[in-house]
């Protein structure tokens, strides 16, 4: 390549030399072209110095993320997430805080080669210090046109739990996600494969996975053996998504999605082993429906989305001798479901609301309700700030009211997230 460049720019200057040599009547056509050489070479020395080595070109690889960057550089970037918490009666937030940076997380992605590509979030924060959030690899070139993912990732289980916390349109997650799996959005490392499919005349996604195990360990809890000792222990999820273009400016998804696995289980008592836990199997279910509206023409100023989500929490009782014993956990099955919506009221301001429902299991399955208003401002694609009002109440009189700010930016090329 940089001999090419090299030579162009001979003939060029060459060239350009002798044109002006023909106007001035040199003393023969030897030496015009003698000294139009010089010259060029003389260029050619100069610009080889500004230069550094050549480098090797760069050599295209198959599959659907193009060609390898020579420079073999990943694309850093970062996301802040802020959070104040105005709460009439105090801080509403784990940590007790009212002004907090919520997280920082740091992404690490690029093509590894012609069959993988590779995507790396670290979480940084106060509690954890920094911890992996996900990484994994994704598959390029698999046959039939099936992909894989390998690694950690966050759970295709429900709708929302796919998004990244910081990108969802609410300060956080509907309390079904949760209390049914975690406030910072489920998480597992294992491996999932996908296809998309059009059977009947509409798209259609089915995701399979099977991890390590379904939820995080919980340090306070000790069972006998591990939850994942057996095969049968370990956690397994399907997802069947279909999606249906209802007009140019509409569509609709409908999904279903489940997923099963052993989870350490409180006993109420501990015994003088120091066992409190027994590893009791729990399956998760549920339904979501995601309608979109964007207009063509008028799409930059004007869109709506409706959302919701149920899920049900399944626990085996079959392990409890006798369920009403004094001391014996409460455990029975759950409920849980949200309603969403988002009016966009200019280019980039939004208005929300979200209706929320559960059977808390932290509670021995006390109903929460919460409704809550959110109002979004972009300044840009690369920051949000956020409003949010709330007020929820459990069975039995206690409610409060919850203020909550928020404050997003992202440097480097951080990629959007799907909702």
């Amino acid at each position: 390549m940089f001999r090419s460049v090299l030579c162009v720019a001979v003939v060029a200057l060459s060239t350009t030399a002798g044109a002006q040599q023909a106007g001035s009547a040199p003393r023969s056509k030897a030496d015009s072209v003698a000294k139009a050489t010089a010259d060029s070479l003389a260029f050619v020395r100069e610009f080889a110095k500004t230069v550094s080595a050549p480098a090797a070109p760069a050599r295209a690889v198959g599959g659907p993320q193009g060609a390898t960057n020579p420079r073999m550089l990943p694309d850093f970037s970062a996301v802040g997430d802020l959070v104040g918490d105005l709460s009439p009666k105090g801080s509403t937030q784990g940590d007790g805080s009212r002004l907090g940076v919520r997280e920082v997380e740091l992404a690490i992605q690029s093509v590894v080669d012609p069959y993988f590509r590779g995507d790396m979030f670290l979480a940084i924060n106060d509690q954890e210090k920094i911890a992996i959030e996900q990484a994994f690899l994704t598959t390029t070139s698999m046959p039939w046109g099936l992909q894989a993912r390998i690694g950690r990732y966050l759970m295709p289980v429900g709708k929302q739990n796919v998004t990244h916390r910081h990108d969802l349109h609410t300060v956080e997650y509907p309390y079904v996600i949760q209390k049914f799996m975690s406030e910072d959005g489920l998480k597992g490392t294992g491996v999932s494969v996908s296809q998309v499919l059009a059977p009947f005349g509409f798209y259609q996604e089915l995701v399979v996975s099977v991890i390590d195990r379904f939820g995080d360990a919980v340090d306070s809890l000790q069972a006998p053996d591990a939850v994942n000792k057996n095969l049968g222990g370990l956690g397994y999820s399907a997802r069947l998504r279909n999606y249906w273009d209802l007009s140019q400016a509409s569509n609709l998804e409908l999904s279903l999605s489940g997923i099963t696995g052993n989870r350490q289980t409180a006993l109420g008592f501990t015994t003088t082993d120091g066992t409190n836990a027994v590893n009791a199997r729990q399956t998760l279910v549920g339904a979501d429906l995601t309608y979109r509206w964007k207009p063509l023409q008028q799409g930059l100023y004007q869109s709506f989305i409706l959302q919701a989500e149920w899920m049900r929490q399944i626990n085996d009782q079959g392990w409890l001798a006798n369920p009403d014993a004094a001391g014996a956990p409460l455990i029975r099955n759950y409920d849980g479901a949200y309603v969403f919506a988002r009016w966009q009221l200019a280019q980039r301001v939004y208005a929300g609301a979200r209706w929320d429902t559960v059977q808390d299991p932290t509670f021995r399955g006390a109903r929460l309700t919460a409704g809550s208003g959110v109002l979004e401002w972009f300044p840009s694609e690369f920051s949000k700030l956020v409003a949010s009002y709330e007020r929820r109440s459990w069975v039995g009189g206690i409610a409060e009211d919850r203020i909550l700010l928020q404050a997003t930016f992202a440097v480097g090329p951080h990629k959007a997230h799907p909702f």
